[in-house]
């Protein structure tokens, strides 16, 4: 579940503010720096796999988890711009967040109810998600993804050492349906995913990139959760932060289904 604030970190939710006039970059997150070559060998795939398993609280503390609901703001200091995140996840492969940004002026909603996928924005109204946005989805759906590493991205493959901030780290390369190239930086000791950059195609076939910094590490619900996510991407940087995390309260399938219109029903005479 963890991992559906990192998909708002890759630009999801933001596309369509990313597709406008571009603005001045904020002052980037500290981006992962490299270390010297050690001579210890690699941990293999399987290896790093089971230890973000257990750093992430664990199979049985994930497996007590039917829902999770995450709320937060978000803060893109170059356009001078709030907002607010609702995430609502259902096990095993039901999402929808929805993103409020400027009181309203912008709302952004993207959900997957286990077969279908589907977005909707006031610039370009309700539509259905397809090809590989909605392969992406799906596996952003998976809300146990981090004690499933190798299982939902099998290519993953550990190529070396760096640092992120003042953290060993391991770098593991995958890649997602559509072409999307991404490089996670798993924390040598815990295993926990301290950043990811991400590259490939958007829906419009622009190359998009971005570089994610997770921090603020807490305990919530029996697994551990990033409570801060910094991001830049070449147009502008935004800041998430969780301000509570809540699990097994009632979430009902509708919320996740796609809406039949995505304007309000005219008033009755």
């Amino acid at each position: 579940m963890i991992r559906k604030i990192r998909l708002l970190t890759c630009g999801a939710v933001f596309l369509t503010l990313c597709a406008g006039p571009a603005f001045p970059q904020t002052t980037p997150a500290p981006a992962p720096k490299a270390a010297a070559a050690k001579e210890e060998a690699l941990p293999s795939a399987d290896e790093l796999s089971a230890k973000c398993a257990k750093g992430s609280g664990g199979k049985e503390a994930w497996a007590k988890i039917k829902t999770m609901t995450l709320t937060g703001t978000i803060e893109i200091p170059a356009m001078n711009m709030t907002g607010k995140l609702d995430v609502y996840a259902k096990s095993p492969n039901r999402l929808l967040r929805v993103v409020n940004i400027a009181d309203g002026q912008f709302i952004q909603k993207q959900a997957f109810d286990g077969q279908t996928g589907w977005k909707s924005d006031p610039q370009s109204g309700l539509k259905p998600l397809e090809g590989a946005e909605l392969e992406e989805t799906k596996i952003e759906a998976i809300m146990d993804t981090d004690v499933r590493l190798k299982e939902v991205h099998p290519d993953m493959k550990v190529t070396g050492r760096t640092k992120v901030g003042d953290r060993d780290a391991y770098t593991v390369l995958t890649h997602q349906p559509g072409g999307k190239t991404v490089l996670m930086y798993l924390d040598a000791e815990t295993g926990l995913r301290l950043g990811e950059d991400s590259e490939g195609p958007d829906p419009a076939g622009n190359v998009q990139k971005a570089s994610a910094v997770f921090e603020d590490y807490r305990t919530a619900c029996g697994i551990q959760a990033a409570y801060r996510v910094r991001v830049t991407t070449p147009q502008f940087g935004f800041v998430l932060n969780i301000k509570e995390v809540r699990c097994n309260e009632p979430v009902d399938d509708s919320m996740f289904a796609m809406p039949s219109t995505d304007a309000p029903a005219p008033p009755k005479s």
